[in-house]
């Protein structure tokens, strides 16, 4: 029996007639469960998100009594597929690969499949150069090779293209004297110590600028330099894999699809939507006091926070955590810009969009046979992705005749739950703030995405944290018992 649909409060829809409608059609709104307020239970869980997922299955699983409390009205956290006109589209984080080694062992778990992006692999690229002024339009075999000659260069840092920092992808800190040489360094640095390769092609550098802002969905300047460096690591060390394993699969039947499914595999989990958590209290007996913006209270043995890393500091806990991991949560990492959808009166066939940050767009791309569907992906909060007008405007510049029927999706850097998209480190921070939040301070565990060690800010880093705590909690769990 397929799950009803319900309209969540994120998101939105704009259309050309004037229209605007608040929120998105998708299965991932959930009835709320009860719960009992003087149950002591042995995790709390804050956030349903693929970290608080996983880490629910698999407690629970174990004989663990779970109490997930999200503040959304739905579950997936970061991630929710939407239907509009019929369609299904990913809202939030969309992109996996086969060789992203938890997400693909949830796929064979519940048996589902993959569906390409066209667009990841165009027929034709337009390349916005010159601050908007010129538009050049690129066979894709030119483009690519161009480019993964100069990523080459790029991200051949160390001399061995990235293996002496990174020499295990799933394991960033292996070599942490060698990463904390380089951490210091911004995207822009390392541009800037390659300007010589470009031979005074001024194409090249814009080409490469756009691909690079792409990535960090903002202002290079303030994008470290070693988050690069991981994709490029895990995706092989090369362009056209991490391009691949980054942008081009996606899931078939849907990402909410795939968190209801490791909902309903949970035992005997009680689960509040709707509910923001406001403060966290470890008592004197080692207990976790959890209190809700609407006054209800909750005790648990432990408490696994899945809150965004940007997010944290909207929770009061009590004591304080330790120094560190505070300065930690009040640097944040790096916000990211923002992630949208538009439907065409026109088609387009396979195509393709990059253009240097500050662009409004910095890359776009078709998701639809015809090409008349378009994801883009812009910096910082340039573009009111809201304003249909605007949005029309700036996909002008690449494709001039386009009309748009409507555009979508949700402001994830505004979103108080969230301030961000994924996950990108500020220069500095791999060495030392990944590390913080990588430790727990028991009876707290802390699990996201943006912590992870391998593919931050993808559903795979989400579900290996996840995991990561569900071996901690367990252990400590034991330890408290015995």
């Amino acid at each position: 029996m397929e799950k009803p649909l319900k309209r969540t409060h994120d998101g939105f829809i704009c259309h050309a007639d004037g229209i605007f409608e608040n929120g998105l059609i998708t299965t991932a709104v959930n009835n709320i469960q009860k719960s009992i307020n003087n149950k002591e239970y042995d995790v709390i869980i804050i956030g349903a998100g693929f970290a608080g997922l996983i880490a629910a299955r698999e407690l629970s699983r174990r004989g663990r009594s779970i109490l997930i409390i999200e503040a959304r009205d739905r579950i997936g956290g970061r991630t929710f597929t939407a239907q509009v006109d019929n369609q299904q589209y990913e809202i939030g984080g969309t992109w996996i690969h086969w060789s992203q080694p938890h997400i693909w062992t949830e796929m064979t778990r519940y048996g589902f499949s993959l569906i390409e992006s066209e667009g990841a692999v165009p027929d034709h690229i337009s390349v916005l150069l010159d601050h908007g002024s010129r538009l050049k339009t690129i066979s894709a075999t030119d483009f690519y090779s161009k480019l993964f000659e100069i990523m080459n260069k790029f991200s051949d840092i160390d001399g061995a293209q990235g293996r002496i920092i990174f020499p295990l992808p799933h394991a960033p800190l292996t070599a942490l004297e060698t990463v904390q040489t380089y951490d210091h360094l911004t995207m822009q640095d390392r541009l800037d110590q390659i300007s010589s390769s470009f031979d005074n092609d001024e194409e090249i550098r814009q080409i490469l600028d756009a691909y690079l802002s792409m990535n960090t969905q903002g202002d290079l300047t303030k994008s470290g330099l070693l988050d690069h460096l991981c994709f490029w690591a895990l995706g092989d060390y090369d362009t056209s894999r991490t391009w691949d394993k980054t942008s081009r699969y996606k899931i078939r039947e849907g990402t909410s699809a795939l968190a209801q499914a490791m909902l309903n595999d949970c035992q005997d989990v009680n689960l509040l939507l709707s509910t923001p958590v406001v403060s966290i209290h470890r008592t004197d007996d080692k207990r976790v006091r959890i209190q809700t913006s609407n006054g209800q209270l909750f005790i648990g043995h432990t408490a696994i926070i899945t809150v965004p890393l940007n997010a944290l500091h909207n929770l009061e806990f009590q004591p304080a955590l330790e120094s560190e991991k505070r300065r930690a949560i009040m640097e944040g990492q790096c916000r990211g810009g923002y992630k949208f959808w538009v439907k065409l009166k026109n088609a387009v066939g396979n195509w393709c969009g990059f253009a240097p940050y500050p662009s409004p767009i910095t890359v776009a791309y078709t998701d639809d046979k015809e090409g008349t569907i378009i994801v883009g992906f812009g910096p910082d909060d340039i573009l009111n992705i809201r304003d249909i007008g605007a949005v029309e405007h700036e996909l002008q510049k690449f494709l001039p005749n386009c009309k748009v029927k409507y555009v979508f999706g949700h402001d994830w850097r505004s979103d108080s739950f969230v301030q961000s998209t994924w996950s990108w480190y500020k220069p500095g921070q791999i060495s030392s703030n990944l590390r913080v939040f990588q430790t727990p301070e028991p009876p707290l565990f802390f699990a996201s995405g943006d912590s992870s060690s391998s593919w931050r800010g993808c559903i795979d880093g989400a579900l290996e944290s996840g995991l990561t705590n569900v071996r901690q909690v367990q252990q400590y769990l034991h330890n408290q018992s015995v």
